[in-house]
């Protein structure tokens, strides 16, 4: 496979029913360079945000996504038996690749500790409402600012779950912590969001 894979900026994702994923996997695994490409019109563009978020260089953000693929090309054919979801499996990769970038920067990756205290053991099914309907009243800028002010391990959840419509296992095997710590993580930056954006519309700038 030769070559970087070039993503256009409004390359659109479709969410494709396991099976469909599973096809593509299976394709890829046998050395078919059409079914990778295909992946990454499904799937790209959601690696590249995900990436571009947490590095802020769109220039480092193509770069994960051009590993993680030849990471997919290379591994697909260990990777069919345990991938429940090729989008969670592909974001898991990046994370990796963007916590090299990182430590190549002298940064680290900030796996902290809730603020509010230890994980709790167990939790309740985060509400799957959109984001969107714990600030109706406030605008992007203000919403920004708010996610800002989480740890990065919340944000990280509440981005995979909310915009990537990831369940709590595949966040769970991203962030390579118990499914149990995902929802408190979720539980506690939806917390902070709301108390962040009353905060803000009681003193607004």
């Amino acid at each position: 496979m030769g070559g970087d894979f070039q993503m256009e900026q409004d390359t659109t994702t479709c969410a494709l029913q396991p099976p469909h994923d599973r096809h593509l996997l299976e394709r890829t695994a046998a050395g078919d360079q059409d079914a990778l490409r295909q992946i990454l019109d499904l799937h790209g563009q959601a690696v590249f945000a995900f990436a571009l978020r947490r590095l802020g260089s769109p220039e480092d953000a193509r770069d994960v996504l051009n590993d993680t693929l030849l990471a997919l090309w290379q591994q697909a054919h260990r990777s069919l038996a345990k991938t429940s979801s090729l989008r969670a499996w592909l974001l898991g990769i990046a994370r990796h690749k963007i916590a090299d970038i990182l430590r190549a920067r002298g940064q680290a990756w900030r796996e902290i500790a809730d603020e509010d205290g230890t994980l709790l053991a167990t939790a309740t099914d985060p509400d799957p409402s959109p984001l969107e309907r714990l600030c109706q009243a406030c605008d992007a800028f203000r919403l920004e600012e708010a996610l800002q002010t989480l740890p990065e391990v919340q944000r990280e959840a509440l981005y995979l779950f909310t915009y990537e419509g990831l369940s709590l296992a595949d966040i769970a095997a991203i962030q390579q912590v118990p499914q149990a710590t995902v929802g408190t993580r979720l539980h506690l930056a939806r917390q902070r969001l709301r108390q962040r954006l009353a905060d803000g519309a009681k003193n607004p700038r």
